[in-house]
């Protein structure tokens, strides 16, 4: 279900979430627009990475390679 982008505060300052903030920092690019999850009440992002652009040392921390 898409974000209902239009309800939004776009006063508000936003700032991205820890998680998001640590999958970007390692190479993470969002893929497209945000959709509304009402499971957990909450915007999901579509994002993805390719392992070799993961740094070695993440790459042996997570994966052991």
């Amino acid at each position: 279900m898409p974000l209902p982008t239009e309800q939004l505060d776009c006063n508000l300052a936003v700032e991205p979430t820890a998680l998001i903030k640590g999958y970007l920092r390692l190479g993470a690019k969002v893929l497209g627009a945000p959709t509304w999850d009402p499971d957990f009440n909450t915007a999901d992002l579509p994002m993805m990475m390719h392992i070799s652009d993961l740094p070695a040392r993440y790459r042996k921390h997570f994966l052991g390679l």
